[in-house]
């Protein structure tokens, strides 16, 4: 399992934090799952080797606006690229 922290939680962005995100990929598959996510996510996302495509899991911890307001945005963009395959 790897596990990267793709914004560690800040209440506001910052040029050196992010708003909250992790990322959790497993050595035995290409899907991966993504814990809360900041409205930054897919900027971040573009800086590893994750796909989107292959996203499989979105965990969102409690409902505040650093936790979730790139759910959205994450959601069109995997839409907008073909995705069609559901995600938990």
């Amino acid at each position: 399992m790897q596990i990267q922290f793709l914004g560690p939680p800040s209440g506001i962005p910052s040029n050196y934090r992010h708003m909250s995100a992790t990322a959790i990929s497993f050595e035995t598959s290409k899907q991966w799952l993504l814990i809360d996510c900041g409205e930054d996510t897919q900027h971040q996302l573009l800086k590893t080797r994750l796909s989107p495509a292959k996203l499989a899991v979105i965990c969102i911890t409690h409902i505040h606006g650093e936790h979730c307001y790139g759910l959205l945005g994450l959601l069109s963009s995997m839409s907008l690229h073909g995705r069609v395959a559901p995600v938990t």
